[in-house]
C-alpha cells in the first residue's frame, strides 16, 4: 500500500494543477480548489501526496495547557509521504507553522505543508527546501494565540471538504484537493492529456493550426 501511494504521489508531482483541475471539472468535481491566496513560499515549490489534516482555533482566554505539546502530538501522527494541511479556524494573525515544525515534519516523512494561515522562519525553511504553501507571513508565535484541536479528521477550507488521505497537488497556480476515490483515474487521465499536449505544443511551434490540432487531439 505504501509503495502504491509513493508511486501515485510521484506521478502526481510530475503533473500540474491546470490539467488536474480540467479533468476534475469534466468528472463533475468542480469545487476542489483551495482559496487563491494560498501560494508557495518559492514559485517552483510543489506539493503532492495524501493529506494529513489538522484543525485549530484561536486560543481561548484564561489558563490553558501549553499548546506546543499538542503540536508535538500532531507531529507524531504524520505518516510517510503525507502532506500536512492546516485549517487554523478563527485565528488569523499568528504563524501556524515554522522552521522547527518543518524539520520535524520532514523527519517524520512529510513531503510538504499547506496552511490556510500564517508562516514564519521563511528563510530557514527555504534553506532546508521543505515545500510550504501559506496564506500570509507573521512573526507572531502561536504559543499565546493558537491551539490545535484535532488532526487526522475531516476539515473544510474555503468550502472544500478535505478527508484524511485525500490527495493534494499544489504548484504556483494553486492548490487542489483530489478525493482519494478518484485520484488514480485522475492521474492516469492527466498523463494522457499531458502526452497529447506535448504533441500539440511541438506541432504549434512548427506552424500547425490550433483548430486542426484541437479537432484531432481535443486539448487546448
Amino acid at each position: 500500500m505504501q509503495n502504491d501511494t509513493a508511486d501515485l504521489s510521484g506521478r502526481l508531482r510530475q503533473l500540474y494543477t491546470g490539467a488536474i483541475a480540467d479533468i476534475m471539472d469534466d468528472m463533475g468535481y468542480r469545487n476542489q480548489c483551495l482559496p487563491a491566496d494560498i501560494g508557495p513560499l518559492e514559485p517552483r515549490m510543489k506539493v503532492a501526496g495524501p493529506i494529513y489534516p489538522v484543525r485549530g482555533r484561536a486560543k481561548p482566554p484564561g489558563e490553558r495547557p501549553d499548546p506546543r505539546y499538542r503540536q508535538m502530538d500532531m507531529l507524531d501522527g504524520i505518516f510517510p509521504g503525507s502532506v500536512v494541511v492546516i485549517d487554523p479556524g478563527d485565528e488569523t494573525r499568528a504563524a501556524h507553522w515554522g522552521e522547527l515544525m518543518s524539520n520535524t515534519a520532514r523527519q517524520k516523512g512529510a513531503t510538504g505543508c499547506v496552511i490556510n494561515g500564517g508562516l514564519r522562519d521563511s528563510m530557514q525553511i527555504l534553506e532546508i527546501g521543505f515545500p510550504v504553501f501559506r496564506k500570509f507571513h507573521s512573526p507572531l508565535t502561536a504559543v499565546y494565540r493558537f491551539e490545535i484541536t484535532d488532526f487526522g479528521e475531516p476539515i473544510e477550507i474555503g468550502g472544500v471538504t478535505i478527508m484524511p488521505r485525500d490527495y493534494v497537488l499544489g504548484d504556483i497556480d494553486g492548490v487542489l484537493v483530489i478525493p482519494q476515490a478518484i485520484v488514480a483515474d485522475v492521474v492516469a487521465t492527466a498523463e494522457t492529456v499531458r502526452d497529447k499536449e506535448t504533441i500539440v505544443r511541438g506541432q504549434l511551434q512548427s506552424g500547425g493550426s490550433i483548430r486542426e490540432l484541437f479537432d484531432k487531439y481535443r486539448v487546448f
